[in-house]
C-alpha cells in the first residue's frame, strides 16, 4: 500500500492512500488542537497541576477502558445512555470512562491496602460521552478533579476551597468567590420550613435557580408544584438573609435552634470558615450563601461553587462532601470530600478574552544563510538551547533568507538569529526582532 502526499485541490485538502482518496475530518463532538490552542491548554492543566501539588495532592490516571460493570449503574438511567460502550476483540464488555470519580473509587478499593488514607489525589484526564453536540458541549472533554480521602476533617474542604481559588488568581481571574453552604443545613431547612420529604427536592430544585429567575419565580415555582404558603414564606425569609458570614450565622443559630441537623451543619461551616481564615484566606473570597444547591443524592456536609465575577463568567467549579458515595464500591463508608474545575470553559474564557499570548511561544528561529555555513548556524542554536531558549533551526540550506524570514512571521516568532557570512567572519550573530524590523549584532 502506498502512502502519497496531500492532494489540495480548490475544495479541500485531500490524501491518498493506495488509490483511494480521503477527505480529513474530524469526527463529531471531537476536536484537534492546533499549537496555538494547544499552549493555552497546557498553561492551564500545568497550572492546576501545580497548585493541586503545591496543596499535597499526588497525581492519579486510570485507563481509558474499563470493565463495563464497573461503570454501568453509576451515574443513573439517562446518563447511563451517554455511555461508549461495546465488545472488544477479546469478548470483553468493556466502557469508555464517563467521568473521573468512578475510576478513582475503582482504584481506592483495588489498591486500599498499598494507598495509606487520607490519600488526596488529582486527576486532569480526558473522559467521553455520546451526548448531543451543541456549543460548548463535545462527547471528548478534559475533566479537572481533586478528592480528599478518607479524612472527615473539614480542614480538607477548607484546603480544597482555599486552593481553588489560588489557582483561579493564578491563572489571571483577580475577582473570583467561593459560595458555600451545606447539605445538613439544606436538609434542616425543609424541616424547619415544614415541608414533607416529597417536597424537598421542589424547594432545592427552586432555590437552585433563583439567579435566573429571581425570588419572586423562585416563590412561584415552590407554590405551583404544592408547597404551602407558610413553608414558602419561612424559606423566603431564610434565603433573604443579608449580612456578613457571621452575622448570618447568629442569624441561623437563633431561628435554627430546634432543629439538630441544621445546627450541625452550621457548626461545620463555623470549622471550615475558621480553617480559611486561619490560613489567612481574604475573607472578600469566600460567602455563606444559603441558595448552593448541589449534588442531592450525594453530598452529605459542605457544598461549593467557584463563581468568576469579572465579566459574568459564572461558575466554573465546585464541590463538596460525600461521605456515603466511595461506600458504593468498597463496601464500607469512606469519608470523603473534593471537587471538579470546568477546565474546558475555564480554557474557552481564557482564549476569548487574550489572557495569554495565543500565537508565540517565546521560540526564536535560527536561519541557514547557504549549504557552507551549516555548521555555524547548528553551533548558534546549541548555544542558544544550552541557555535554555526554544529554538527552531530552519532545516533546507537552500531556501532564501527572504523565505526564511516569512516563516518566521507566519510563525508569530519575534527573534530570527541571521548567520550570513559577514557574521561568520566577524564571529557576530545578527538578530533581526520581527516585529519592529530593528537589527543587532551580538558575538557568537
Amino acid at each position: 500500500m502506498g502512502l502519497y502526499y496531500p492532494l489540495v485541490t480548490s475544495h479541500s485538502c485531500l490524501y491518498t492512500i493506495g488509490m483511494k482518496t480521503i477527505t480529513p475530518r474530524t469526527l463529531k463532538g471531537f476536536r484537534d488542537f492546533l499549537p496555538s490552542d494547544m499552549r493555552i491548554r497546557s498553561f492551564v492543566i500545568d497550572t492546576f497541576k501545580r497548585m493541586f501539588e503545591k496543596y499535597g495532592y499526588e497525581p492519579l490516571e486510570t485507563p481509558t477502558l474499563e470493565y463495563a460493570d464497573i461503570l454501568m449503574g453509576k451515574y443513573g438511567d439517562e446518563a447511563e445512555k451517554l455511555l461508549y460502550h461495546f465488545t472488544d476483540r477479546g469478548g470483553r464488555e468493556v466502557a469508555m470512562k464517563y467521568d473521573l470519580t468512578v475510576p478513582a473509587c475503582r482504584v481506592l478499593a483495588q489498591y486500599q491496602n498499598d494507598i495509606p488514607l487520607p490519600f488526596k489525589r488529582y486527576q486532569i484526564q480526558p473522559v467521553w460521552r455520546a451526548d448531543n453536540t451543541q456549543k460548548g458541549r463535545f462527547r471528548e472533554f478534559y475533566q479537572c478533579d481533586g478528592d480528599t480521602f478518607g479524612s472527615s476533617s473539614m480542614l480538607s474542604d477548607a484546603e480544597y476551597i482555599q486552593m481553588g481559588l489560588e489557582s483561579l488568581q493564578t491563572l489571571g481571574f483577580s475577582d473570583v468567590v467561593a459560595r458555600i453552604n451545606n447539605r445538613k443545613f439544606i436538609d434542616g431547612l425543609a424541616t424547619y420550613a415544614g415541608a414533607d420529604q416529597q417536597q424537598f427536592s421542589i424547594i432545592c430544585t427552586a432555590i437552585d435557580k433563583l439567579d435566573k429567575i429571581g425570588l419572586a419565580g423562585v416563590q412561584a415555582e415552590m407554590k405551583n408544584k404544592g408547597v404551602s404558603e407558610s413553608a414558602v414564606q419561612k424559606i423566603t425569609e431564610v434565603i433573604s438573609i443579608t449580612g456578613s458570614t457571621q452575622e448570618k450565622i447568629c442569624t441561623l443559630k437563633s431561628l435554627m435552634r430546634d432543629i439538630p441537623q441544621a445546627l450541625l451543619g452550621i457548626a461545620e461551616l463555623e470549622e471550615l470558615f475558621s480553617y480559611l481564615a486561619l490560613a489567612g484566606v481574604n475573607k472578600s473570597l469566600y460567602v455563606f450563601d444559603l441558595t448552593i444547591i448541589r449534588g442531592l443524592s450525594y453530598y452529605t456536609g459542605p457544598v461549593w461553587e467557584f463563581v468568576i465575577v469579572d465579566g459574568g463568567v459564572g461558575s466554573v467549579g465546585g464541590g463538596g462532601r460525600y461521605d456515603k458515595l466511595v461506600g458504593l464500591y468498597l463496601g464500607h463508608d469512606v469519608p470523603a470530600s473534593g471537587g471538579s474545575f470546568g477546565i474546558e470553559r475555564i480554557i474557552e474564557v481564557i482564549k476569548d478574552r487574550s489572557m495569554i499570548k495565543k500565537d508565540t511561544n517565546n521560540q526564536v528561529l535560527v536561519t541557514i544563510f547557504e549549504p557552507g555555513l551549516i555548521s555555524t548556524s547548528i553551533a548558534v542554536a546549541q548555544k542558544l538551547r544550552a541557555e535554555g531558549k526554544s529554538v527552531i533551526l530552519y532545516p533546507d540550506s537552500d531556501t532564501k533568507l527572504e523565505k526564511q524570514l516569512k516563516y518566521a512571521n507566519k510563525k508569530g516568532i519575534d527573534e530570527v538569529y541571521i548567520v550570513g557570512p559577514e557574521e561568520v567572519e566577524k564571529k557576530q550573530v545578527k538578530i533581526k526582532n520581527m516585529k519592529t524590523g530593528e537589527q543587532t549584532t551580538v558575538n557568537q
